[in-house]
């Protein structure tokens, strides 16, 4: 599930959305409520994504992201790039 493998597809492994997620995010910092209104107009409305992520496996990876300092939140709850590494 966090690798693409021969049974998990690169758009539904954690780091094929991950990428997608840096993408949005690039754009400018967000709360986890508006991020995901942005990803699933982006990705999920528009079936850019064959499998799309539920609300739960979104949250899950915006933890995976922030475990593998991917993501930092700042004091008003918004997400922001980490960049450092």
């Amino acid at each position: 599930m966090i690798l693409p493998s021969k049974y998990v597809s690169v758009g539904e492994s954690f780091i094929g959305l991950s990428a997608l997620i840096l993408e949005i995010l690039l754009e400018r910092k967000n709360t986890i409520e508006i991020l995901w209104s942005t990803f699933e107009k982006k990705y999920i409305k528009t079936n850019k994504i064959s499998n799309p992520p539920t609300l739960q496996k979104f949250i899950y990876l915006l933890e995976f992201m922030y475990l593998t300092n991917m993501i930092t939140y700042n004091s008003k709850g918004e997400i922001i790039i980490n960049e450092n590494n």
